[in-house]
Formats: structure tokens, sequence, C-alpha cells
């Protein structure tokens, strides 16, 4: 099992060179409306077991899955692992230290 965390700055740099195939937004739907990573599709932490076969066909891709501070981006990851992803990403300590642009 192989998650890789990553701090802002890495996480805004391997965006910019589309380095990420799916980037995945862990906040509440309320959250991701006021403001997201670029690209960022969201499905709520509770949600993630229920999207499995939609997340399916990125299991051999590069994934990077966030929240507001890290913990349950940590937890998301751990599951997408154990049903077999294996290029995850963790946005350390989440968005509160994300300070680059967002789309809304």
């Amino acid at each position: 099992m192989k998650i890789t965390t990553l701090q802002a700055k890495q996480v805004k740099k391997m965006i910019d060179n589309c380095e990420f195939d799916l980037i995945i937004d862990l906040r509440t739907v309320d959250n991701y409306l006021k403001g997201h990573i670029p690209g960022a599709i969201n499905i709520p932490i509770n949600e993630i077991t229920d999207k499995l076969e939609f997340l399916s066909e990125y299991k051999d891709k590069h994934v990077i899955l966030y929240c507001g501070i890290g913990s349950q981006s940590k937890s998301a990851c751990k599951v997408l692992a154990l049903n077999g992803f294996d290029k995850l990403y963790n946005l350390a300590n989440g968005m509160k230290t994300y300070t680059y642009d967002l789309e809304s």
C-alpha cells in the first residue's frame, strides 16, 4: 500500500504539470461549492465506499484526495488502497494549507 503525502506547494506544481488523473475533494458539498482545487470532483468522505465502482477506472492512475485538515483524506486513501488503488496521494493538512487559487 503506497500513499504519498504531499505538501500544498508540491500539489500545486503537480496540478500545473497535469500529473494527476483525478482530484477528489472529500469535504461536504457546501464547502466544495465555496471553493475547491481546480479540476476536483466532490465525493464527500461518507460516500467514498459507495463510489468504488465509479472510481475503479482510476485504480492504476494518479489520484489525489484532500479534505479540510488532512485526516479524512488519509483514511479515504487507505480505503482506496485496500481496494486495489496504487498511485494515491494525500494533501498534507488539507485545504487549510492550500493557499492557491480555487474554483467555486
